[in-house]
């Protein structure tokens, strides 16, 4: 079921929003996000995402607290117009899938303690 997440962030840079938008989309399960610099509100809209490790990543670079979250409701889905559009989209998520498959595979290492055969020299 699409969730639809309202957090409400304090930034004054651009560099800032752009990591909001990159860090948003690099979970898994994102459909869409947009930014309101106005009324300093970001909205993420999408499937199996984890409130608490979003706002997480968040206050990582900025103030960041969760001010809503439910289901999503019938939002317009925007189709693309040409294919440059659908090419962009496709890259956009085999990026993702392959920036999830490297850090799984980094922070999912066996350690001295879960393997008794391990020999360790100190």
């Amino acid at each position: 079921m699409m969730q639809k997440f309202v957090l409400k962030v304090v930034f004054q840079e651009k560099k800032i929003m752009a990591k909001i938008m990159k860090t948003a989309i690099s979970l898994g399960g994102v459909y869409s996000v947009s930014v309101d610099k106005k009324e300093n509100k970001v909205v993420v809209i999408g499937d199996s995402i984890d409130a608490v490790d979003l706002v997480i990543k968040f206050r990582e670079f900025c103030d960041a607290e969760l001010v809503s979250l439910g289901p999503a409701r019938n939002e317009k889905k925007i189709e693309p117009d040409n294919d440059h559009d659908i090419q962009y989209q496709n890259a956009l998520a085999e990026w993702t899938k392959s920036y999830q498959a490297i850090h799984d595979r980094y922070f999912d290492a066996i350690t001295a303690e879960d393997d008794r055969k391990a020999c360790v020299i100190m």
